[in-house]
């Protein structure tokens, strides 16, 4: 499969492959990427039809985040799965017109530095247990006068080093204020201004589906106020889903990661 993936890559100049299958060493002139922990086991009981349909939402998944953290705004990605070969058009894709609307509000690379976060945070929790928390990212100065601290701000009078959520280096400190009630506030070149901050939204316009509780109300209603993105990570489920213009725009599993 991973053969035949490679040479159908090559013949239609694909940005990627991303293989669904238990990795393995393998030679590609085409970067290949490799979904982690995804467990595909259940498919060989379905219908041909239902495995393609569940192969294309993940690889839909999959692309976005390629979109995210690679800056691929088009091009083709072709997908490897134990029953599939599929050919993956990055423009065309089902929910991309939402993914770059981000843009005009902040820096990709802030907006790609939350969403891995987010989903360590949905995979590991913290200290055996899991966790929930949300990020909104735009203008700070909006943030801050639609909520209140919970909490005394953790980041306030800290080095600008320290509080950039760009670099990894600082994760460890942000996933231990991640158990903190609140959110946090990320500005749009992404230096959080803040944590444990409640927000003091109406959340009585915003219909989410069922299963969504009062930390998604809240950052599905300022995303409707404000032009901010939210993020939220489910406490219940480990899912990353993504906020904006008052309603959940994307959704990403955290068995669903990619090995960069």
């Amino acid at each position: 499969m991973m053969q035949k993936a490679s040479e159908i890559a090559v013949s239609i100049g694909a940005k990627a492959i991303v293989s669904f299958i238990k990795p393995f060493s393998f030679k590609s002139d085409i970067p290949l990427l490799w979904v982690e922990d995804l467990q595909l086991d259940v498919l060989k009981d379905l219908t041909m039809h239902d495995i393609l349909e569940i192969s294309e939402k993940h690889l839909n998944d999959a692309a976005v985040q390629i979109y995210l953290c690679k800056n691929y705004e088009e091009g083709q990605v072709v997908g490897v799965f134990p029953y599939a070969i599929l050919i993956y058009d990055i423009r065309d894709g089902p929910g991309f017109i939402n993914v770059k609307d981000y843009d005009g509000i902040a820096n990709r690379d802030v907006v790609s530095a939350v969403l891995r976060l987010a989903l360590d945070i949905a995979v590991e929790g913290r200290e055996g247990r899991k966790v929930g928390t949300a990020f909104i990212i735009g203008n700070p100065d909006d943030i801050m006068k639609n909520s209140h601290q919970a909490i005394i701000n953790p980041y306030k009078g800290q080095h600008p080093d320290d509080c950039d959520i760009k670099n990894e280096h600082n994760w460890e400190s942000i996933k231990e204020f991640s158990q903190l009630d609140g959110v946090f506030v990320v500005d749009n070149e992404g230096k959080i201004v803040a944590a444990g901050r409640y927000l003091n939204i109406n959340t009585g316009s915003i219909n989410l589906p069922g299963g969504m509780g009062g930390r998604h109300l809240a950052a599905a209603a300022i995303t409707l106020d404000l032009p901010v993105i939210g993020i939220t990570v489910s406490e219940s489920g480990g899912v990353v889903r993504v906020f904006h213009g008052g309603k959940c725009v994307q959704t990403i599993r955290s068995d669903l990661r990619i090995r960069w």
